[in-house]
């Protein structure tokens, strides 16, 4: 009986170390890897040491030398604040995904500027449109989606 009771525990200790380590992340941007120093899509410039992803809030700080640019398609991120005096920027045929599933920083949060010259998809946004208007300039193509919500 204590076998299995200690077998049991340790199954539940190692259930909820796996839950914890894919728990939702931030990801900072810190820029200026040498050649690199504006891409998006190297670990190196990001505080955390890994691009970031869908279970990613990404914070761009007016402090960096150097702002993130992104090239091609980057991948799918949950939320986005980008701080006064920051901006991001989407090449030409660039793309980017901000889901706001978790509702953190309201999916997206800009206080300084995307200049938008690729394609932007923002998730789960009912609030954002006077924000977008004021925030992101280019003639790139903004998407908003509802959230699915499934049906009991």
């Amino acid at each position: 009986m204590k076998n299995a009771m200690s077998i049991t525990a340790t199954m539940m200790l190692l259930i909820s170390v796996s839950m914890s380590l894919s728990a939702q992340t931030t990801a900072t941007w810190k820029g200026g890897k040498p050649g690199r120093a504006n891409d998006w899509n190297c670990a190196a410039n990001w505080k955390e040491g890994r691009v970031p992803d869908d279970l990613s809030q990404v914070f761009i700080p007016a402090r960096s030398k150097y702002f993130p640019v992104i090239n091609n398609t980057a991948d799918t991120i949950d939320a986005l604040l980008i701080e006064g005096g920051a901006t991001l920027t989407l090449a030409t045929g660039a793309h980017l995904v901000v889901l706001g599933e978790t509702g953190r920083l309201d999916g997206i949060q800009l206080f300084g500027k995307i200049q938008n010259n690729g394609m932007i998809e923002i998730g789960n946004q009912d609030k954002i449109a006077k924000t977008l208007a004021q925030h992101i300039e280019g003639n790139g193509i903004i998407t908003m989606t509802e959230k699915s919500i499934a049906k009991k």
